[in-house]
């Protein structure tokens, strides 16, 4: 038989694991990593942890891919029929099969919000998803000091950085269009004890949405809904992400996977996703998309072992089904999630001291989150799903 061509497309964690299963399989296969032109693989978690707060430099943010054939040449388009991928330098390459991994862009304010694009043009007006925006954020940083940072947003990214921020000895406000922010990714029970932990530490407007935008020459101003000014040095949206993938998938709701992630739209012609990218349907639920680390990696492992079995190189895996654990840092305290939390319909309290809550579609566990409760998780963790695979 002869050697097989995998192209992976995207080098973040679903690409760089789909590289590694893949090679430790020893199946007789030639890779190739197709990276964004002009952009070296890293490491996204340290976006916010390191290289922002001028902790690490860019370079130590760095992936390492080892063995592997990488090409920095964005991918602008896959013709599902023919595996052939067209690249920005006008080459087109041919595969076997294809893995896309090409993760999430980070949604941006409203275009209907006066003064945006004059904000976004002085730099006063970031998001903080790309090593070229922690650059762009820890420069200014830099240049004054404390700095006052009005953070758009209110989930776990937004909590998190406006904690590493404080600690860095800034001043910041957060700004959410929520009463209870991240209720709906993580659970009100949980929401609500990350709140209680945040708002001694920072202003806080909570049901609020800009309206506006001033741009000065040493300030920002964000006018809300209510009328409110608030002002800053910097301003950082974190309201979420999109999928980010090359044509016919260009539009923001990604790429739909079977329980194998088999893309849909071609699910016999070995073309699969995985990250941030990839649409996943849960048995009894509407779809949805999972854009955080550790589970953006087991999925890339998942989609090298399906391929693997498509090439007839392996047994087929399981129905994929999310259980990785993700933290953040806040005040001094550790959240804990494992699963996807916005599947569940129930939650039931584990532990109040720690704090654990595990949330239910139906009867089935299908998420954990905590606060300071890392063990008590970690024991959980086994329980997910358990019930679907039965079943599924």
């Amino acid at each position: 038989m002869s050697t097989r061509t995998v192209g992976i497309i995207g080098a973040g964690a679903a690409g760089t694991s789909a590289v590694k299963t893949l090679h430790t399989s020893e199946a007789d296969v030639e890779i190739d990593l197709l990276a964004r032109s002009g952009e070296r693989p890293y490491n996204r978690t340290l976006v916010n942890k390191g290289v922002a707060l001028g902790l690490l430099e860019p370079d130590q943010a760095a992936l390492s891919v080892t063995d592997t054939r990488t090409s920095t040449d964005t991918v602008r388009s896959v013709n599902p029929q023919t595996r052939e991928v067209h690249l920005a330098s006008g080459k087109t390459r041919a595969y076997d099969a294809l893995v896309i991994a090409t993760g999430s862009r980070p949604r941006t304010l409203d275009e209907t919000i006066i003064g945006r694009d004059q904000a976004v043009s002085a730099g006063q007006l970031t998001t903080l998803h790309s090593i070229a925006d922690a650059v762009r954020v820890r420069n200014l940083l830099a240049g004054t000091h404390p700095t006052r940072v009005l953070i758009l947003g209110g989930g776990l990214v937004a909590s998190e950085t406006a904690s590493l921020l404080i600690e860095a000895g800034h001043d910041v406000a957060l700004i959410a269009r929520s009463l209870v922010p991240g209720a709906t990714a993580i659970g009100e029970h949980v929401a609500r004890r990350l709140l209680d932990l945040s708002q001694p530490q920072h202003a806080t407007y909570l049901g609020r949405q800009p309206r506006a935008i001033r741009t000065h020459a040493d300030r920002i101003t964000i006018i809300l809904d209510d009328g409110t000014h608030v002002e800053g040095d910097l301003a950082i949206v974190a309201h979420g992400t999109l999928a980010a993938a090359p044509a016919p998938w260009t539009g923001p709701e990604g790429i739909p996977v079977d329980g194998h992630l088999r893309a849909l739209h071609a699910p016999r012609q070995r073309i699969y996703a995985a990250g941030g990218v990839a649409v996943h349907h849960y048995p009894g639920h509407s779809s949805y998309r999972i854009d955080h680390w550790e589970d953006s990696s087991a999925q890339g492992n998942h989609a090298a072992r399906t391929l693997l079995h498509d090439l007839a190189l392996a047994d087929e895996p399981c129905r994929y089904l999310p259980a990785s654990r993700f933290s953040a840092r806040i005040h001094g305290h550790t959240f804990t999630g494992a699963g996807h939390p916005a599947l569940g319909s129930t939650t039931r309290v584990v532990s109040t001291d720690p704090l654990l809550i595990v949330h239910h579609l139906g009867d089935i566990p299908v998420a954990l989150t905590g606060i300071d409760s890392t063990r008590l998780v970690q024991d959980w963790i086994p329980h997910l799903h358990q019930q679907a695979i039965l079943r599924y």
